[in-house]
């Protein structure tokens, strides 16, 4: 590793660390780590992650992975954040990651280390101007997280930087196997799109309208149903392959 990457054996850990967190590579004992079909098709679609789109399917992989990014998963799916300083969003953090727990002990110093990262990697106060800048992560551009002089808030995406391609693809994932779905489970369900995606219900909404406008799934308010109906079969895989063919 550190010969093939010119970085020390610490780094490259770390880098492992983040492939495994983002679902770009899975370990067996026999071949050792292997591209996952998401990364496979990421280096061929999109391998200097260009598209916000790109950005936002590693920010679904790494938020809802609780085995391998447990803050990441808290932060995004059981803390409610609005101008708070660093030291209350801790004690948030930890007070779900000890629910979780079940008894199992953890480093605190650990969670305090994760939630650094976190709040540097959605919402450093700078705008990126030079793509070479390393101090700056590039999931600062889906506006996450909004910093005013130390008082952190989840902040909703505006339109600029995500759209239906991102729901069509979390739907993908939830109605594996399924022919339709609630709009209150897509929506609010654990690891839902406006937890994940920090959007509200009206633009959620307006996203499924234009799927359907599209002939993806079929939308029925009638009666107070709410449900979700696969008109054509798409999945995770599919529904990248055809944003990439269609965007880039």
């Amino acid at each position: 590793g550190p010969d093939l990457f010119g970085i020390g054996s610490n780094m490259v850990k770390s880098l492992r660390y983040w492939l495994k967190a983002f679902n770009l590579i899975s370990e067996n004992s026999t071949k050792g780590a292997v591209l996952t079909e998401l990364g496979n098709i990421i280096l061929s679609e999109d391998p200097y992650i260009e598209d916000t789109f790109t950005l936002w399917v590693l920010h679904s992989q790494i938020a809802k992975n609780i085995a391998e990014a447990t803050s990441w998963y808290m932060f995004f799916n059981r803390c409610d954040i609005e101008e708070m300083d660093k030291e209350k969003i801790e004690r948030i953090l930890l007070r779900e990651i000890t629910k979780y727990a079940m008894g199992q002990t953890f480093s605190d110093k650990s969670v305090k280390n994760d939630l650094d990262v976190i709040l540097s990697m959605y919402g450093k106060g700078k705008e990126i101007e030079d793509p070479e800048d390393k101090s700056v992560s590039p999931f600062v551009q889906l506006k996450l997280i909004k910093n005013v002089e130390g008082q952190y808030s989840k902040h909703t995406p505006d339109s600029r930087v995500i759209n239906e391609w991102n729901v069509l693809y979390e739907l993908a994932v939830m109605m594996d196997e399924k022919e339709n779905i609630s709009i209150e489970q897509v929506l609010n369900g654990e690891s839902g799109i406006s937890k994940i995606y920090q959007i509200k219900s009206v633009v959620a909404n307006e996203f499924l309208d234009r799927l359907d406008a599209m002939d993806y799934i079929r939308v029925d308010r009638t009666a107070g149903l709410d449900i979700i109906y696969k008109n054509r079969e798409f999945t995770p895989d599919s529904v990248m392959l055809e944003y990439y063919k269609k965007h880039r």
